[in-house]
């Protein structure tokens, strides 16, 4: 980074505090889901996932797509390690990881040889909180191969798909088509992206103005029920795009950002590891505060899912053999890397 302009840095910033509120957001709602399904109510958290939903996934796609390009352009070999075997690495590994944890709960719903043909669909359909990880190398994949295709054509194709194709039943293609419009809006508007949060950080009152106006007009889509439709689907989580890079262009750069940025940073490995702090809080925390309702059992499931999660990571990718939960080997490599200091799990 050490020749990187100072506006190169400003966009690198704001683009790790969307990864990090992003995947926050995420824990948050599986956190919560968890929660207060155990429970069978609901608390103040489920309003906070609720805000968030016209624009969680957006946001994480289209973020993923602001740095399609670089990939796509490079030789197949090297696109295909970074992009498959770097993610079905992760995806092989974690998966597997998951079934060892729940396998006494599958196979007492599913028996034995239901347990087993559910781990070996999960490599044609992906698996459960996963699909994030699978459905990524596929976005890069159509992309690539549309290169050539008119953007207003590729638009039209992921519109289309949004339309038809979200309610399959068929878990990659419902995946894909909810989400690849998203993908494609990070992707091609890139430039404009990157300038708006330098206009935001120069007009902040504007800005905020902005912000207000945006919470206003998603809280009536959700509360008026709009926000299923596909139209009203798609715009609101354009906006919602625009709307957190605004409110990450203007955010003071200590305390809230610090934390976003060390998450962002760490999006990967929390977004790995958060189901097992998260799955034995959840079944603890009501026990032990038995005063405490849905909304702050589900607060605190979260912070200790993101806790947890990082605390993992930070300890084994310091210990022999476990620090390849985090980091790929050289013989799950495409293109063999030099030996170097390890890097670990690099978003892009």
């Amino acid at each position: 980074m050490s020749d990187t302009s100072p506006a190169q840095k400003n966009r690198v910033a704001w683009v790790d505090l969307a990864k990090g509120m992003t995947i926050l957001l995420v824990v948050i709602m599986h956190s919560t889901g968890g929660v207060e399904k155990y429970l069978g109510t609901e608390g103040f958290m489920h309003y906070v996932v609720a805000f968030a939903s016209t624009f969680r996934m957006p946001v994480f796609f289209a973020v993923a797509g602001l740095f399609a390009a670089k990939a796509i352009s490079k030789e197949w070999r090297p696109f295909l390690d970074g992009k498959f075997a770097h993610f079905f690495y992760f995806y092989f590994l974690w998966m597997t990881i998951q079934f060892v944890f729940k396998a006494p709960f599958f196979i007492s719903e599913f028996g034995k040889e239901g347990t087993l043909l559910y781990y070996l669909s999960s490599f044609v359909q992906p698996f459960g909180m996963l699909w994030f990880i699978y459905l990524l190398p596929i976005y890069f994949l159509v992309l690539r191969l549309s290169a050539g295709v008119p953007m207003l054509a590729q638009f039209a194709f992921a519109v289309a798909c949004k339309y038809i194709l979200s309610a399959t039943g068929i878990e990659v293609v419902d995946f894909f088509s909810k989400y690849y419009v998203f993908f494609l809006v990070g992707h091609f508007g890139r430039d404009i992206w990157f300038k708006m949060a330098e206009t935001a950080r120069e007009q902040k009152l504007a800005s905020i103005v902005g912000l207000a106006v945006w919470v206003v007009a998603n809280g009536a889509v959700l509360y008026f029920g709009y926000a299923q439709f596909t139209p009203v689907a798609i715009v609101m989580g354009i906006l919602g795009f625009v709307a957190v890079i605004d409110f990450l262009a203007i955010l003071p750069s200590r305390g809230l950002a610090q934390i976003l940025r060390f998450c962002g940073q760490r999006s990967l490995p929390i977004y790995l590891g958060f189901f097992l702090p998260m799955g034995v809080s959840r079944l603890l925390l009501p026990k032990l505060c038995t005063v405490c309702g849905a909304g702050m059992i589900s607060f605190l499931v979260s912070v200790i899912a993101i806790l947890g999660a990082i605390a993992m990571y930070e300890l084994c990718k310091r210990l022999p053999l476990l620090h390849y939960l985090y980091q790929r080997p050289n013989w799950a490599r495409l293109t063999r890397k030099k030996a170097e200091k390890p890097v670990y799990l690099p978003a892009e």
